[in-house]
């Protein structure tokens, strides 16, 4: 009978390493994902009002997140880069939203500033010329 060494020394040694990795794998317990962030940002955008201003970008969010979710125990790494998209998804979401309630606010300020200084024009024009300034004295001359 052979030993373990034996067998080894007459291998070649691209067989003995993909041995030796391929046992070292078999054992090696698959990374956690972590997907709070994701769920954090998917949260917040709907909070935010996305479901109304974005939503496309907040439903892809929600379906990468929920794919994460259904990856995250067999398929780590899938899962993983599925919690990155969903992340990116939901803050361009967030940001798509942030941006179009500053675009209607700046829209509302211009209009009331339109509407006051129409007015104030209006009242202007009715008051007519408004009185004429009194003549100042002519300063005695010297004599």
């Amino acid at each position: 009978m052979l030993s373990s060494r034996a067998v080894i020394k007459g291998m070649r040694p691209i067989t003995a390493v993909a041995l030796l990795a391929a046992v070292s794998c078999a054992g090696a317990p698959k990374p956690r994902v972590d997907l709070a962030a994701p769920r954090s940002l998917v949260s917040e955008a709907e909070r935010g009002g996305a479901q109304q201003y974005d939503s496309l970008d907040l439903e892809t969010a929600r379906s990468e997140l929920q794919q994460a979710e259904q990856n995250a125990k067999d398929k780590p790494v899938l899962a993983d880069r599925q919690g990155q998209e969903a992340t990116v998804d939901a803050q361009l979401a967030l940001a798509r939203t942030r941006s179009a309630k500053a675009e209607r606010a700046l829209r509302e300020v211009n209009s009331g500033t339109a509407t006051l200084e129409s007015e104030s024009q209006r009242q202007q024009d009715n008051s007519g010329p408004g009185p004429q300034p009194a003549a100042l004295p002519q300063p005695a001359q010297w004599e």
